[in-house]
């Protein structure tokens, strides 16, 4: 029988698999539900969704492509106008009078600023129209209205066309300058010199509506660059023309012009899941189908289980586990058949046995427990105050006077720890005793080497904070600011302000360094680190308690000073 025991052991798991009735029919029930999830997925599914991505590829590459058409009509337009400067010879008639001596200055100037109100103000791609003669820079005439608002971006404006027009010859330039948009020509007379500059305030969300709407439309984001005019800085290298797919989060709409003296570049980036839409949801409501099925199946393999497969299982493993000396085995059978009443049978027998041995051990826990218990009692805090009295009394007796004054304040720190009156939240003047009782060891500890200030108004002393808040802040401050600096002073200050207390814990000792306000970042946040433990846990003890409406904050901007301050509401009474 041993030997058979270890044949089935060792037996070949893959095999315990095939020759199990439970597996076989768990494998009949999954491919109940597989085949048909799988043919309409892949079949139906298949074809429905590329006939889907196909169409919705043709929307947006027809629709970019009439919003680029749109665009280049109106790019078009403003370099028709920029090009009538020129081409109606006004300005080149008024400045070759000027240049003669003809005409004054002052008449010269009149002379194109009514040009350019006639010619500009009423287009709206044109916000601002300005031009100036090469030979005199400074005069440089405008629209009265949309005009940059100060002379020296004016005067930028100025300089950078001249930069420009050096190189421009015939043609327009459109470029980007303090978050406007303008397109510089050089203004020739007959023989082809150039005589002045014409500068206009392009509107670019006039200009680049249609890229616009198919944004909003779209919920897309486009980017766009023409000539040296670019809103926000894209890698335009390596991008393939038309439209692309990540297959991941994004589409990407690329058009590239080639024209060659104002080249005109779009991005448009749009989001997958918005634009395939039909998609998802036919994906959203195949899985839900297939959701849907799940319970069916369920249904089916936990009747098939029960009915046939579990009293079989259930009595095999109750009789191994018998078998390797567990005791206390039941097997829930209860029905009215064989199967049923010896399940029954078994179960009496296995309970009867478990009880006889079990009575014994759980006397003798019991009874361990119960010593425990007795040991444990006698360990009581009342103990120890009672302990720390009688020291007192005795250091009074020997006029020891210093020594009772540290068992006082450790009396006061040990209640506080305990918190033996059961009180979450005290006033600051209860919470000051706690403090005070603490001060008085660390000016025995740094003596005249360490200075306490107390700049607490009279009426906050009622303000209520929890219990144990200004005692681990000042522990917080000796070891991490006075004890590295060998001394220094702490000040305590506290106020009632907008119905809220205000507390300070300012010290003077070692200055914080990175890592050190790194730590107390992390403490801020809750996240308790090796030195800076205290203030996590008052942290997150204060958040628990007040929420949101709480503030804390360190100050460490002035060299050898930390502040620690902390804001508690006090609109209502919190104390239980």
């Amino acid at each position: 029988m041993g030997e058979d025991r270890s044949h089935r052991k060792r037996r070949n798991p893959v095999s315990r698999l095939r020759n199990s009735l439970r597996a076989q029919l768990g494998l009949i029930v999954l491919l109940s539900y597989l085949l048909p999830v799988l043919l309409l997925g892949v079949f139906t599914g298949s074809l429905l969704l590329h006939k889907l991505e196909d169409q919705t590829r043709a929307a947006i590459t027809s629709g970019a492509e009439q919003a680029w058409t749109l665009t280049e009509q109106n790019v078009e337009r403003i370099l028709g106008l920029a090009r009538d400067a020129t081409y109606d010879g006004e300005l080149t008639d008024n400045w070759q009078k000027w240049n003669d001596g003809a005409i004054g200055d002052a008449e010269y100037m009149r002379l194109c600023r009514n040009y350019l109100e006639r010619k500009y103000s009423r287009e709206q791609l044109v916000t601002f129209a300005a031009c100036f003669p090469v030979r005199n820079p400074e005069m440089m005439m405008s629209q009265r209205s949309g005009a940059p608002g100060s002379v020296t971006e004016l005067q930028e404006l100025r300089a950078t066309a001249m930069v420009i027009g050096e190189t421009l010859d015939t043609q327009c330039r459109f470029f980007r300058m303090n978050g406007r948009m303008y397109l510089v020509r050089n203004l020739l007379n007959l023989r082809m010199e150039r005589f002045g500059m014409l500068i206009l305030c392009i509107d670019s969300d006039r200009l680049f509506l249609p890229l616009k709407e198919l944004e909003k439309t779209w919920d897309a984001k486009a980017a766009v660059r023409l000539d040296a005019y670019e809103e926000a800085e894209t890698d335009w290298e390596g991008l393939t023309t038309g439209l692309t797919d990540d297959g991941r989060e994004n589409l990407y709409y690329v058009r590239r012009s080639t024209e060659e003296d104002h080249p005109l570049d779009l991005k448009l980036t749009l989001n997958r899941k918005e634009q395939y839409k039909e998609i998802y949801i036919f994906r959203q409501r195949l899985g839900i189908l297939s959701v849907l099925m799940i319970p069916i199946m369920i249904l089916i393999g936990v009747f098939l289980g029960k009915r046939f497969v579990k009293p079989v299982r259930l009595l095999s493993d109750a009789s191994r586990r018998i078998e390797e000396g567990e005791l206390g085995v039941t097997v829930p059978l209860h029905s009215g058949d064989e199967l049923g009443r010896l399940g029954e049978a078994f179960s009496h027998m296995s309970l009867r046995m478990k009880e006889l041995i079990d009575r014994t051990y759980k006397e003798e826990i019991e009874l361990k427990n119960a010593q425990i218990l007795a040991l444990q009692s006698r360990i009581n805090p009342h103990f120890i105050n009672n302990a720390l009295e009688d020291i007192n009394w005795e250091a009074r007796i020997e006029g020891s006077e210093n020594i009772s004054a540290m068992v006082t304040s450790l009396s006061v720190l040990l209640n506080a720890t305990m918190a033996r009156e059961d009180r979450r939240l005290v006033t600051l003047k209860e919470e000051m005793e706690v403090a005070e009782a603490y001060i008085f060891f660390i000016q025995q500890r740094f003596g005249t080497d360490l200075t306490i200030i107390r700049e607490i108004e009279e009426d906050a002393m009622a303000g209520i904070l929890p219990l144990l808040t200004i005692q681990p802040l000042l522990e917080n401050a000796v070891e991490h600011g006075i004890a590295p600096a060998n001394g220094g002073m702490i000040t305590i200050r506290a106020c009632l302000k907008d119905a809220c207390l205000h507390i300070d814990i300012v010290n003077t000792g070692k200055g914080a360094e990175k890592e050190d306000r790194e730590r107390i970042e992390a403490a801020l946040n809750g996240q308790p680190t090796g030195k800076h433990l205290g203030l996590a846990n008052i942290v997150n003890r204060l958040k628990l308690i007040y929420g949101d409406s709480v503030t804390i904050r360190v100050d460490t901007d002035q060299p050898g000073q930390t502040t620690v301050t902390i804001i508690l509401p006090q609109e209502t009474d919190r104390r239980k």
